[in-house]
Order: structure tokens, then C-alpha cells, then sequence
């Protein structure tokens, strides 16, 4: 296979299960008539954009929303179709403040990944799907041709399995009895040109791989095997927390559950593109909170948070792009310290975390934290107690911070805002997640 085909693991941090069969295959229906059509250049933000769309986004279940500083003027630019549960999340603006990068499960049913990377313009239209692309809507606009796959069960669950041959217009339902097999036919599979389509096999949040066919125009292709085994299934196998390079070419985002790769995709990718790695292609490691450096001329310079949970400690590295190197931590926490996210200081001359622990301190909380290049040292911004700041946002100014505000990591949040200095904390809006500050308003 190559790189375009290769499976990569889930979310760093699925907000929403992967729903079942139902919920599968009703989302194939879905779609979205302000769809970038295939190979259509990149849109160029006309000065409206950056004066008419709001300063903070947000999401809200499968919606993103846009507010200003002081609560005013909220706003729904994009929505989900079809409204069956799925969710946004990883909300990031572009560094122009053009366009917005996100991650959403709402073509789960017809991709290869649970969750994909999509951009759009800040006035809603114009989705363009980064991950597994072109979106649902875009295949009516290739040749097609025919896919049959032969799918083996060897697990003790006959299903029904949800499997999906990708470029098809919509996925199948098949119910496989332990032990045997079944051929599917797909017709009117899009000719998506240049690699291999997979096909992929879903349960729950469970997704297996391993065949694929080279889809041609008016003909039938068989794309071979897909075994469904015990332990060969990939946990919410998709691609989370987009975070733009500097000179907004890039995304950068994380694939795996377990795993947290860093992986890169272009800000225009041709058909099929999972991405290539932000670090050394051989580079082992699981990051599971990142981000780049905001400035030009730190352009290849990454923010990379792990834990090693084989000895209890976690560290924040201050990488290069390609690197496979680490180089001394910048910080490291002891006691299975979870870090919920991190983000650059504006200015570069530092950065913000947010910490589930600190200084061997098990406070059943998370705080913002800040680190300063210049001194190495850390300053606690929040005093919460029995609650947690998960994801946040710094203002382009780097003096207040929008974050979210939970009494359950794995719960609903509220939107806060707070100042650099830890005064000023006020409600924001309720009930929303993964804040971003437009970084070209202030």
C-alpha cells in the first residue's frame, strides 16, 4: 500500500461513541450543498469575512458557532447534516483568520476514518474535507465504477456490520454468521483516481481494514479479502485536534486513540489523502496534545505533550518538524499528570498547558498553567478546585484566555473567559467546547 492507504488509530478524545447501525447508515445520507466541488481551488476570504463573522468559534454538539469577547453577537455558521448526534470538535482558525479547520464524525458511515479533518470559510460555505476527501456530496461528481469485496468474520458476533467501500455512494449493512463469509457488490463507486480504495468494516467504534481495489471507470474490480477478526479491530480510528501551520499551507493533527500520532495534511489535498507524519517517519512516540509555533519564523517549530505511563512521568517537548528527537523535556510531571491541552503564547515567549496534576498535587482538578522560555519557570493562572479547564484558546493580544470549564473531563463544558493574570474570570456561553480566537481580531 501506499501512504494514502495506510489505517492510522482513533481520536486523541472521542467526545461521542461511534453510534450503531442505524445511526451508520442514516449518515450516509447526509449532505452539505456548500461543498467545495473536486479539484476547485482554495477560496481567497474577501475582507467581509474577517469583519462580519464573530472573534471566538465554538461547538455545540455537531455545530460550530461564533461569539464575540463579550458574549455578543452569537452565531451559527455550520451544522452537521442530517443532526443524528455527531460531533465537532478541535476547532482551529486559520492563521489569517480565513478559515476554519475542525474535526467531525458526520460522514462516519461513508469514510475510511470515524473522524476526518475538514476546513470551511467563515461564513459557513465552502466544506472541504482534508482526511479520506472528497466529501459525500463530492463523489456524484466522478466516473464510477463497481467494487466487490468478500468479507470473513472469524469473531463470535454475526453482526450486523457496516461496510463501506470508500468512494461508494452509501455503505451496507451485512449480517455475517461466525465463521462465514460473504461477497458484497458495490456499485457506483467514484473513480477517485491515483491510489488504492479501501474498504472498511465497522462495529460500534471498531473498524477493520486490509482490502482495497483500484476503482476504474465503467469496469468491476474485486478489492480481495477483509477479515473481521477478535483483536484486529481499530478503536475510533480517525484524525483529531487540527492545528494550522504558521503560513497556513498545513494541518497538523493527531490519529490514534493509543497511539497520538502527529500527522500533517496540505491545506488543498488531492482525493484520498490521509496524511503523511509531522515528525520522522520512524519517530515513536504518542502526543497526545500539540500545537505550532504562531510565529513565521518558527515556522517548523512544534509543542508536543507526553506521558509515559510505564514509569508515571510526562513531559512537554519544544520540537522540529521531521525531528526524531525529543531533546530535554521543558517540563516534566510526575504521577500520571494528564495534559488536557497546550498552546503558544502569541508573542512565542512562551506557552499555557492545562494540567490535571502539578508538583505531585492530586487535587481531583486542572488548572492553567504558564511556562516562560526566558526563565524555565511555571505560574499557575487558574485556582479552580473540583473542577477542570480542558481545551482552550489564547486572544491574539495574549491576554486572556477562553477555555472550558467542567466538573467531568468526559462531560459537558461551559465557555469561560479569564486574564493572563488569573483576574476577570466570567461566564462566557453554556453548553460548548473546543474555543478558538480568531488570531486576526482582536
Amino acid at each position: 500500500m501506499t501512504r494514502k492507504q495506510e489505517g492510522k488509530a482513533g481520536f486523541l478524545r472521542p467526545l461521542s461513541a461511534a453510534a450503531g447501525v442505524t445511526l451508520l447508515m442514516a449518515a450516509a445520507c447526509g449532505g452539505d450543498s456548500n461543498v467545495a466541488t473536486p479539484n476547485e481551488p482554495e477560496p481567497q476570504p474577501t475582507d467581509s469575512s474577517f469583519t462580519s463573522t464573530g472573534t471566538i468559534a465554538f461547538a455545540r454538539g455537531g455545530e460550530i458557532r461564533l461569539v464575540e469577547p463579550d458574549g455578543s453577537a452569537e452565531h451559527s455558521i455550520w451544522t452537521a447534516p442530517s443532526g443524528l448526534g455527531f460531533t465537532v470538535s478541535g476547532i482551529g482558525w486559520r492563521p489569517n483568520g480565513g478559515a476554519l479547520a475542525f474535526s467531525s464524525d458526520h460522514e462516519m458511515a461513508t469514510s475510511f476514518y470515524e473522524r476526518d479533518i475538514y476546513t470551511v470559510l467563515p461564513d459557513g460555505n465552502h466544506l472541504r474535507k482534508l482526511t479520506n476527501g472528497p466529501t459525500h456530496a463530492e463523489l456524484a461528481g466522478y466516473p464510477k465504477g463497481t467494487v466487490q469485496v468478500t468479507v470473513q468474520n472469524n469473531t463470535g458476533d454475526g453482526g450486523p456490520y457496516v461496510i463501506y467501500a470508500v468512494g461508494a455512494a452509501e455503505p451496507q449493512s451485512a449480517l455475517i454468521a461466525p465463521g462465514s463469509s460473504t461477497t458484497l457488490t458495490f456499485p457506483n463507486v467514484a473513480d477517485l483516481g491515483g491510489f488504492v480504495q479501501p474498504v472498511v468494516a465497522i462495529s460500534g467504534a471498531f473498524r477493520w481494514i486490509g482490502a482495497a481495489a483500484d476503482v476504474v471507470a465503467s469496469s468491476t474490480r474485486d478489492a480481495g479479502l477483509l477479515v473481521i477478526t477478535p483483536s484486529g479491530g481499530l478503536e475510533h480510528l480517525g484524525a483529531g485536534g487540527p492545528t494550522w501551520r504558521s503560513d497556513g499551507t498545513n494541518v497538523g493533527f493527531i490519529a490514534g486513540a493509543a497511539t497520538c500520532t502527529l500527522e500533517k495534511i496540505s491545506a488543498t489535498p488531492s482525493a484520498g489523502t490521509l496524511g503523511d507524519p509531522l515528525l520522522a517517519p520512524d519517530f515513536s512516540g504518542a502526543f497526545c496534545a500539540f500545537e505550532r509555533s504562531p510565529l513565521a519564523s518558527q515556522a517548523n517549530q512544534v509543542l508536543a505533550a507526553e506521558t509515559d505511563f510505564s514509569v508515571g512521568q510526562g513531559h512537554i517537548y519544544r520540537m522540529t518538524e521531521g525531528s526524531g528527537e525529543r531533546g530535554a523535556p521543558l517540563v516534566t510531571y510526575p504521577d500520571y499528570v494528564q495534559i488536557l491541552d497546550l498552546r503558544w503564547l502569541p508573542d512565542g515567549s512562551g506557552f499555557l498547558f492545562a494540567a490535571a496534576r502539578y508538583d505531585d498535587v492530586i487535587d481531583e482538578s486542572s488548572n492553567l498553567y504558564e511556562y516562560s522560555f526566558a526563565t524555565g519557570s511555571v505560574r499557575k493562572i487558574t485556582q479552580l478546585a473540583n473542577e477542570y479547564v480542558r481545551g482552550f484558546s489564547i486572544s491574539p493580544d495574549g491576554q486572556r484566555v477562553v477555555f472550558e470549564r467542567t466538573t467531568d473531563l468526559s462531560g459537558q463544558s461551559d465557555l469561560w473567559i479569564v486574564q493572563r493574570d488569573g483576574s476577570g474570570l466570567r461566564l462566557l456561553v453554556q453548553n460548548a467546547n473546543s474555543p478558538a480566537w480568531n488570531p486576526s481580531r482582536p
